[in-house]
């Protein structure tokens, strides 16, 4: 055991090891009165533990209105795309099967960079664009994760 004693671990370590002793416990979790005694052993003050609390509270909220946002954009693309081949589809039938030249490309294309331009908003967004929404008045992301 003395070689350990003058040994320092970094915040994966600690994060691992503690996982892993729960895990040996047989406990996935601890009290917020084991969580404040484990901190005063280690000479951490309780209201820094307190305001690292409560600033991990908020990262998880923030994180799954982030992932209710993405989901809701990814769905209105998913809608957008079936828009799309349906009624291309159906454009295309009806573009063989009456005289004349073809012309229902042009609503593929048009339609299409539309729907380029969707998919790259969607699956390659930006956090300003997410921040920007929220500011604009209550988010439904938000709204939904309340609800779920």
């Amino acid at each position: 055991m003395s070689e350990f004693t003058s040994r320092h671990y970094d915040n994966e370590e600690v994060n691992r090891i503690i996982r892993r002793a729960l895990k040996l416990k047989n406990e996935d979790t601890i009290s917020h009165q084991e969580l404040l005694d484990t901190a005063m052993d280690i000479g951490l003050d309780p209201q820094i533990l307190e305001t690292a609390i409560e600033q991990e509270q908020q990262a998880i909220k923030k994180e799954k209105i982030w992932k209710v946002w993405l989901k809701r954009r990814k769905m209105g693309f998913y809608s957008h795309l079936w828009s799309y081949l349906m009624v291309n589809g159906a454009l295309l039938l009806i573009n063989k099967f009456t005289p004349g030249p073809w012309w229902f490309q042009w609503s593929v294309i048009g339609w299409g960079i539309g729907l380029a331009f969707h998919f790259k908003t969607t699956f390659f967004p930006h956090a300003k664009r997410f921040q920007n929404n929220r500011k604009s008045g209550p988010h439904k992301a938000n709204f939904m994760m309340c609800n779920q």
